[in-house]
């Protein structure tokens, strides 16, 4: 097993995050749904996903349960994206 990769270092950071919110004592609930973007939250978390292989850009935050103030982070940049609501 390679830990050096890059599919293996995005796949712990996924489960880290998992672990952190325990995202499976929430239901999911869709927030935004676009031919090409699909995002959904389970509590704190939310999951954006694409079907392009270029950068999407959307403002989920009207639909999401952050509130003003918060701080929220990308999990594979948690150091370098992070974004205030």
């Amino acid at each position: 097993m390679n830990t050096d990769s890059d599919i293996y270092k995005m796949t712990a950071a996924i489960n880290k995050a998992r672990q952190a919110s325990e995202c499976w004592d929430h239901p999911l609930e869709e927030k935004y749904v676009l031919d090409n973007v699909y995002a959904f939250s389970r509590g704190e978390m939310m999951v954006a996903t694409t079907n392009r292989g270029d950068q999407v850009q959307f403002s989920p935050t009207a639909a999401s349960s952050w509130s003003e103030g918060d701080t929220v982070c990308n999990v594979f940049y948690p150091d370098s994206d992070c974004q205030q609501v």
